[in-house]
């Protein structure tokens, strides 16, 4: 028997979505910066450019952060200007050392809320522990 608030529940479960131009990136060293991750995953494709970035030129690349110390946490998002460097990435890094370090890294393309989008601006979705600034 199901009780209607079961139903609920089951009716608004979030779905999940693929974003095809972004990865997800796992096992990163706890040293990990924006450019080094940005010079590893460039040797694959081009990546976006972050627009909402006050930068000129910064890439939108986001390092997950634990909240209390600020310190990266070993995951991250990369988006490629297309999705044909997302799956390269994916097929070229995934379960490979990240830089000359013993860290293996596992590759995928990101998901996200499918009501996410658009969801107030779009600002962040959820993924791994933390949002993605998109």
């Amino acid at each position: 028997r199901i009780c209607s608030s079961s139903i609920f529940f089951l009716h608004h479960r979030s779905t999940m979505e693929a974003w095809e131009d972004t990865v997800y990136v796992a096992g990163l060293p706890k040293d990990i910066t924006e450019d080094r991750l940005i010079a590893f995953f460039s040797k694959i494709g081009i990546l976006k450019d972050d627009k909402k970035s006050r930068e000129k030129g910064k890439k939108k690349v986001w390092i997950y952060r634990d909240k209390a110390t600020g310190q990266p946490k070993g995951d991250a998002t990369v988006t490629y200007s297309d999705t044909s460097g997302a799956r390269g990435a994916v097929e070229w890094f995934n379960n490979k050392a990240f830089e000359d370090s013993d860290n293996i890294i596992q590759v995928s393309i990101a998901e996200r809320k499918a009501s996410d989008r658009g969801a107030f601006g779009g600002g962040r979705g959820g993924r791994g522990g933390g949002g993605y600034r998109g």
